[in-house]
């Protein structure tokens, strides 16, 4: 019997969509996709979520991690609602996007499409950690308290190099900002105080950086680093160094493995980004989502 063609969610507008005809190389991939392209923001979520609930068991996001991220909360949604694993959709990733780190924690190759095609259909699954913050899904990373003013700040080019590092970094473009005082709650430790929060679900944080060295996607553990009560500029000239040699025990910076956390800030709203989408703002619960995602590789 002939399968099903595997759906795949792309928003043919995207610049690294345009770039190097990468829509014809998905149209061409073969056996050939079911694909259904977006046209503004948000499509991307509800479409997942439309295709999950008609029961397909497999979605792809062809995409950066934006893309990415939106069709994980479509899929995730759906399997919430379905008490057996069994009955719950997998998530694919085609990395076709600029910035691609959850593909780079599974082992995928972008250079080739073909052979991340055959992988993401051969049927092949693999269970990671899932998890929620504030009724958002998130795999791969999280931060608290870079302001909206500096996401909004990054500059393209930027971002496509450093992915949701840039924001940081961009924050030194927006020195004049103080950094907001966040508390950061976890089980058994006394509230600890920082200016930025970072939290890892896997290895790699905003591209091809280590960040989280002991972290790992199945473990059921976030891994956090808060950066002590610094200004912006020494946050992202110690992430700088944190970036190429990693972390010291003598740098201004904590860091915990825990299976929750919540991050309030008293003065003033503070973003935060999932997956590299800013999300919502502090106060943030930072959870295990109840059920693991399935995912292609």
């Amino acid at each position: 019997s002939m399968e099903a063609p595997v759906p795949v969610i792309l928003n043919p507008a995207a610049r690294s969509m345009k770039a190097g005809g990468k829509l014809e190389q998905v149209r061409k991939l073969d056996p050939a996709p079911e694909l259904h392209l977006t046209s503004s923001s948000g499509d991307a979520a509800l479409i997942a979520e439309r295709l999950a609930r008609a029961g397909h068991k497999l979605i792809v996001a062809a995409g950066g991690d934006g893309t990415v991220n939106e069709v994980l909360q479509g899929i995730c949604k759906v399997n919430a609602e379905r008490a057996s694993p069994a009955e719950h959709c997998a998530l694919g990733v085609l990395p076709v996007g600029t910035m691609n780190v959850f593909s780079l924690e599974l082992g995928m190759k972008a250079a080739d499409l073909d052979s991340c095609w055959r992988s993401i259909v051969s049927g092949r699954r693999r269970e990671i950690d899932l998890w929620s913050a504030n009724g958002h899904y998130f795999v791969q990373l999280a931060g608290v308290g870079l302001d909206a003013e500096i996401i909004q700040l990054t500059p393209w080019e930027m971002k496509k190099k450093l992915g949701p590092l840039s924001y940081a970094i961009g924050a030194v473009t927006a020195g004049q900002q103080k950094a907001p005082v966040l508390t950061v709650h976890m089980d058994g430790r006394p509230p600890m105080q920082g200016s930025v929060v970072l939290i890892g679900g896997g290895v790699h944080y905003g591209g091809p950086f280590p960040l989280f060295r002991n972290a790992r996607n199945d473990d059921g553990l976030l891994d956090v680093l808060i950066f002590r009560q610094l200004g912006y500029w020494e946050i992202a000239q110690l992430l700088r160094a944190v970036l190429i040699d990693g972390y010291e025990k003598s740098l201004d910076l904590d860091y915990f493995q825990v299976r929750a956390l919540r991050v309030t800030c008293d003065e003033r709203e503070v973003p935060f980004e999932l997956d590299g989408e800013l999300s919502g703002f502090a106060p943030v619960d930072f959870s295990p989502a109840g059920f693991s995602l399935r995912v292609a590789v």
